[in-house]
């Protein structure tokens, strides 16, 4: 009996023993797996935190792109807009453009006859020798082949020439022809003539020959007078 007794006594003692180890053991396993427990709390709160950075990130950068589009969408809109203003633009200015160029047409039509008649005086004129009366053709500013010349001097330059006159247009096409007439207040127009100077007329007037000759002639109106003047005469191949 007494052995017995011995016997329990020492099991109770190991048991007691053994279930002391065992709560020691699981409280170090319950504190380790609350401390494993906060670090995955903790990463977990540092993974919440990323991704919603992650998420404002992108919510920004869609809103972004969704101004982003509707600004392209605006301007597309307005880009339409001003290429249908645009086309409306150049459709006026080519009717425009027509207009003006049978408004030139119809200009050169109407000025043709009175710059001819200038011309044929001035040249009747000067072929009559009335050299001062051929004076109230000419513009104040007047240059004959790029030089200007005082009154005495222009009289004595066209004491050279014989006679002068625009060819037989029967003969000759185009005997004065409107070569520009952009600008209302100045048009220049070519011609065929026919001149005869003097012998000793080749120093001074080296630019005219016996015959036929080519010359241009810049005509400038004074809206004072409304009367066209002869700008300047050159000689053109």
């Amino acid at each position: 009996m007494k052995k017995f007794v011995i016997v329990m006594i020492s099991a109770i003692v190991l048991f007691m023993f053994l279930m002391l180890n065992y709560l020691v053991w699981d409280k170090e396993n319950l504190q380790n797996q609350r401390e494993t427990d906060k670090i995955e709390q903790d990463w977990l709160r540092g993974q919440n935190r990323i991704l919603s950075a992650t998420v404002e990130e992108l919510e920004q950068a869609n809103k972004k792109l969704e101004n982003e589009n509707a600004s392209q969408k605006e301007r597309i809109n307005d880009l339409g807009l001003e290429l249908s203003i645009a086309k409306q633009k150049a459709v006026s200015d080519l009717q425009t453009l027509q207009k003006q160029e049978q408004a030139l047409v119809f200009f050169k039509s109407l000025i043709k006859d009175d710059l001819k008649q200038v011309t044929e005086k001035w040249f009747s004129n000067i072929t009559l020798e009335k050299y001062h009366d051929s004076l109230n053709y000419l513009d104040k500013d007047f240059t004959l082949w790029g030089n200007s010349y005082e009154e005495n001097e222009y009289i004595e330059l066209m004491s050279n020439i014989k006679s002068i006159s625009l060819a037989d247009e029967s003969n000759s096409n185009n005997a004065f022809t409107i070569i520009n007439g952009e600008e209302p207040h100045l048009v220049q127009a070519r011609l065929i003539v026919n001149a005869y100077v003097v012998e000793e007329a080749n120093k001074s007037l080296p630019h005219v020959v016996n015959g036929i000759n080519n010359l241009e002639i810049g005509f400038n109106y004074n809206s004072e007078s409304k009367n066209w003047a002869i700008l300047y005469v050159i000689t053109k191949k």
